[in-house]
């Protein structure tokens, strides 16, 4: 006997983004990458904070005890800071498998930690210049010898810092951000600052030497774009080699020879470069300040 053909219909099972409303699914992914940028605050808001207080309470304090330009320092001990914490907060807990478990995607996670810190860096940045560009270190300390507090210092002239205040910290945490998130060893996160400040700081020295050979004098007009161009290929590049990263330290993009008394000999060997950068750029630290022929 033939079966009469059914009035229902199989039902049609597609994917939920498709199944979905164009015109909310662009909504709620970013509502999604909103919440990954909140995480990452709330993970590490205290950090943010204890900077913010402490950039506060040195414009006021740090005058009695030292030369106003300490400010210029303060975006650097930021970044050397917050590149390892952001980038390799997976890798230090110890909770990398159980985080690539989760449905967002690597590229988000690389992006949104990105957002939190070097937003936070750029907001410190923002605030050096405006601090520069309204001498107010100078106004303050100038509070503090009317007062009879402390003695009058020669003005300090920024030079070419405007430049570096911003350019040299991007690299740092550039640097710091990417060696630590692309590592699964707590070894290379630890020392990703040294690296991190290896490198920023040869690059540094590499486009003052250049600007001494063309017009005799530091200018910042090599050293500063060099810095922003390292800082955003290294992010760049780092974003495409995150997507690749698995569990597992054979599978890391960065990791430790296998002889150990190798990687102890290269990190003894980066901290000896950067001494001598620091040594050979704080011969030129008053040139650097004025950014006049020597």
């Amino acid at each position: 006997m033939p079966c009469e053909p059914s009035n229902q219909t199989d039902p049609k099972i597609v994917p939920l983004p498709v199944s979905a409303d164009p015109g909310v699914a662009p909504w709620s992914d970013w509502k999604a990458f909103g919440g990954l940028i909140w995480c990452e605050w709330y993970a590490h808001s205290r950090l943010l904070l204890f900077f913010l207080a402490a950039w506060l309470a040195c414009v006021w304090v740090m005058p009695l005890y030292a030369n106003p330009a300490w400010i210029l320092l303060f975006g650097g001990l930021f970044a050397i800071i917050a590149g390892p914490v952001y980038g390799g907060g997976d890798t230090s807990e110890g909770c990398e498998e159980f985080t690539f478990s989760l449905p967002p995607t690597r590229s988000e996670r690389y992006l949104a930690r990105l957002a939190v810190g070097g937003g936070a860096l750029l907001l410190f940045t923002a605030m050096d210049l405006l601090a520069l560009g309204l001498d107010l270190s100078q106004i303050l300390a100038k509070l503090y010898v009317d007062s009879g507090l402390v003695r009058a210092r020669p003005a300090f002239n920024s030079g070419l810092l405007y430049g570096l205040v911003a350019a040299l910290p991007a690299a740092v945490f550039a640097f710091s951000y990417v060696i630590s998130a692309l590592t699964h060893s707590r070894a290379i996160l630890l020392s990703a600052p040294l690296w991190a400040t290896l490198f920023s700081l040869a690059a540094l020295r590499l486009g003052l030497w250049y600007e001494e050979l063309l017009w005799e004098t530091f200018n910042g007009w090599v050293s500063c774009p060099l810095l922003a161009f390292l800082a955003a290929a290294v992010l760049w590049g780092g974003s495409r080699a995150f997507r690749l990263k698995e569990v597992g330290h054979q599978t890391a993009p960065i990791a430790i020879p296998a002889q150990w008394w190798l990687w102890v000999a290269l990190s003894i060997g980066a901290l000896v470069s950067v001494l001598a950068l620091v040594a050979s750029l704080a011969k030129h630290y008053h040139h650097l300040l004025r950014g006049f022929p020597r």
